[in-house]
Formats: structure tokens, C-alpha cells, sequence
């Protein structure tokens, strides 16, 4: 069960840059503080409630926010901020699904968190009636949901391919949307196929046709297997549009409004600023370091 703060809620929102002409407002970052409302065990994940209702207004799927760890040392730790991908928003704010690892999954209820956000750029998402298909393993799949609940609700099948190391480490399916389809990957075979994605995306049976499958592809998981997954792409898909198969990068985040440059991610078009062009990139234009 849940722990749930009684503090009083967040002070206002304070945006950093006034808005453009023309450009939404849901785009313009803010800071804000939110307050914890809830911490609990939630499978595999630590499931922290924030509640900032300012931020979640603006928030898309694929955007992420910064934690400022100045005030919560003990917690964070550090001096950068951390980079939280929402695993769901809320009209009232937002949930996190962390690792228990994560320095974020040590926040108490009640505690008070000063976020910066949205930041990168939203996903991409397919129009009803083109396919999704979402590539990921346990650590990075609450990065993809936001995109899956958009996307079915839209009306788009979804299909989902899950590598985790064993059954254990799965998040349970019936926290899932219901209409997702789910290929179960598991590295002891103790659920699902035996082996790893790599075997899946390269093998016969009917993994490698997802890739024919989707419309649109969206990849989480270790950035190592990127160069090998955009090979398999490539092999399954003659002429892929641009931003066919969309991969999360998100590296160490400095400034997180693109001044310093300390989170480029090389590409075939030159270096591109995970916190302001990403922190999903061209798969098939990512060049490995």
C-alpha cells in the first residue's frame, strides 16, 4: 500500500522563458515544485505520485522532466538533476515507475521536488489506423507507455515486445492496457520465448514479422543493441519513412534546455541535444560512439 502526504499542495509553477508567437504553450518549459504524494511497491518497479498539475497540462508522450536534487541531497544525491520519464500523466500530475536502484525511488510522501519540464521533443505517433510497435526491455519500458495509452486511444494496434531476464522481473499484465499485444521475451526462458530480443528480431517465427508488421516502431531499451536492432530494421523493411523506428537516448542531462551541449547524441546529420531533439531519436540515423 501506498504511503500518502498530508502537506499542504505545491506553490504555482514558474515558467523560465515566455512563450513564442505561435508556438503552444505546452511546449514552454516549466519549474514547479511537486509534492510526493504516494510511494509504493508496484512489481518489479517503486511507484512514485507526483502531484503538478501545472506540469502534467503539458507533458506528451516522449517528453521527460529534470529533478533538482539541490534540496533533496539525501535522496538524489549529486549536483545535476535526473532526468524522470512519466510512466503515466495525470490530470493532477504525474507517476514514475523506477527501479528500486533509481535515486528517485528513494522519495518519501510528503517530500517536495522541484521539477523542470516537459523537455525533448514529443513523440511522433502514428494516425488510426497504422500499427505501433513498441521495443523494450524491464528497465525502460515505463518510458514507452504514455506513447502506448496515446496510441490506442487513438484507435492504433499496439503491440508490444518485452525482454526481461526472468519471469520474476515482469510487470504484471494486467497492469497493462488491455488491448495491448504482448511478446514476451525471457533470457532463462522462464516465460514467454527463450533468449533475447536480438534472438526474437533475428530468428524465424513470428518476431521478425512485427517488424513488417508496424507502421511505426518505438525502441527503449540498452542503447548497446541499437546499432544490431537497426540492422534487423534494415533488413526487414526496404525503405523505411523517416522516424520509422524511434529510439530513447537519453545521456547524462547538464542544462536540460539545450545551452551546454553536454548530452549530444551523434547522428548521421551531425550531434543532436538529447534534452531539446530528443530523447527518442532516428534509429536508423544513430551512429555509434
Amino acid at each position: 500500500m501506498g504511503i500518502h502526504g498530508t502537506a499542504d499542495p505545491p506553490p504555482p509553477a514558474r515558467d523560465l522563458r515566455p512563450a513564442r508567437p505561435g508556438r503552444s504553450r505546452q511546449m514552454t518549459p516549466i519549474q514547479t515544485d511537486a509534492l510526493v504524494t504516494e510511494v509504493a511497491a508496484d512489481g518489479p518497479y517503486q511507484l512514485v505520485r507526483l502531484q503538478a498539475p501545472a506540469l502534467a497540462t503539458r507533458v506528451q508522450p516522449g517528453q521527460f522532466v529534470t529533478a533538482d536534487p539541490s534540496s533533496l541531497r539525501a535522496s538524489l544525491g549529486g549536483a545535476l538533476r535526473h532526468p524522470l520519464l512519466p510512466a503515466t500523466v495525470r490530470a493532477e500530475g504525474l507517476d514514475l515507475l523506477l527501479p528500486p536502484a533509481h535515486p528517485a525511488a528513494a522519495l518519501a510522501a510528503g517530500q517536495r521536488v522541484n521539477l523542470l519540464g516537459p523537455l525533448g521533443k514529443p513523440l511522433r505517433l502514428p494516425h488510426p489506423p497504422a500499427r505501433l510497435l513498441l521495443v523494450a526491455d524491464g528497465q525502460h519500458l515505463p518510458a514507452l507507455l504514455p506513447a502506448a495509452h496515446r496510441a490506442l486511444a487513438n484507435g492504433c494496434p499496439v503491440a508490444l515486445l518485452l525482454s526481461v531476464p526472468t519471469a520474476a522481473a515482469l510487470y504484471p499484465p494486467s497492469r497493462l492496457p488491455p488491448a495491448l499485444e504482448i511478446h514476451l521475451v525471457t533470457a532463462d526462458g522462464s516465460a514467454g520465448h527463450d533468449g533475447s530480443l536480438l534472438d526474437l528480431l533475428t530468428g524465424s517465427g513470428e518476431a521478425p514479422l512485427l517488424l513488417t508488421w508496424a507502421d511505426r516502431i518505438l525502441l527503449a531499451t540498452d542503447p548497446v543493441l541499437y546499432p544490431a536492432l537497426a540492422e534487423a530494421t534494415r533488413a526487414a523493411r526496404l525503405s523505411p519513412s523517416p522516424d520509422f523506428a524511434q529510439a530513447l537516448l537519453l545521456p547524462t542531462i547538464v542544462c536540460g534546455v539545450g545551452a551546454c551541449r553536454g548530452c549530444a547524441v551523434p547522428t548521421r546529420r551531425g550531434y543532436r541535444r538529447a534534452c531539446t531533439d530528443g530523447p527518442f531519436f532516428d534509429l536508423l540515423e544513430v551512429e555509434a560512439e
